[in-house]
């Protein structure tokens, strides 16, 4: 067995390669993957660079080139919902590309061939990351908020939905669009549901873990810049470790 941890933000990757054993550094196709091991168990780290194109060609990368057979994509995302907020965790039940529409030979958002519109994740390896979340959120989350922003929060776990395209959401109306296009979804993102297509049609077991830096708003650059300042990683490092220690 062996894991491929992608993220969407090399400070991600980077503290996440700080609770591995034995980090290697392979460079190829303009990456860095980062061969390491946790309680034995082979993993690959790599920032999977932004976008659908960029992820989808990580993602391949990783399982034909370095043998990876699990893959979980950890980030930041875009919360489309009043009751996800920042701070809060969605681990995806499915992705869908909302921006995907090959009408009028295929319906809008389904994929070409595959004939399916939302991409599923793996039960078990979703089942067990959200039990990190949880864990990481009551005993991690409230701490790294103080530290870095000098005020406690605590912050909620949600499963749903998570919407993929190539596109930076900075605005109510486009914000407003996802909402009609893909009704059911909790947050947006870049590069989770491109992920998702290809261990699908790999066959490799795939998760996604998105933690929530703004509201898809015309804040969003303000927010993902002082997210990733340090939260995003406190929390890619403290869920996606959790989950590798406990396999």
């Amino acid at each position: 067995m062996t894991i491929g941890l992608m993220s969407a933000m090399p400070q991600e990757a980077d503290a996440l390669v700080a609770r591995l054993d034995s980090p290697s550094v392979h460079q190829r196709a303009g990456r860095r993957f980062i061969h390491a091991s946790c309680h034995g168990v082979p993993i690959v780290v790599v920032f999977s660079r932004w976008g659908k194109v960029a992820a989808a060609s990580t993602a391949t990368e990783l399982i034909v080139a370095h043998g990876v057979d699990r893959l979980v994509f950890s980030g930041v995302a875009g919360s489309l919902r009043p009751e996800v907020s920042i701070g809060d965790v969605v681990i995806a039940t499915e992705l869908v590309q909302h921006d995907l529409d090959a009408s009028p030979f295929f319906p809008p958002r389904v994929v070409p061939l595959l004939e399916i519109e939302r991409l599923p994740t793996d039960a078990t390896m979703s089942d067990d990351l959200a039990l990190a979340s949880r864990d990481f959120l009551r005993d991690e989350s409230p701490r790294a908020w103080e530290n870095l922003t000098g005020r406690s929060q605590s912050n909620t776990l949600h499963r749903g939905v998570i919407a993929t395209g190539d596109r930076v959401i900075a605005s109510h109306d486009a914000r407003l669009a996802i909402n009609a296009a893909v009704p059911d979804a909790l947050c947006v993102e870049m590069e989770g549901a491109a992920v998702a297509q290809v261990c699908f049609e790999h066959a490799v077991p795939f998760a996604c873990v998105r933690t929530i830096s703004d509201s898809a708003d015309h804040h969003v650059e303000a927010c993902v810049a002082s997210f990733i300042a340090g939260l995003a990683s406190a929390y890619t490092a403290g869920i996606v470790g959790r989950w590798a220690r406990a396999l």
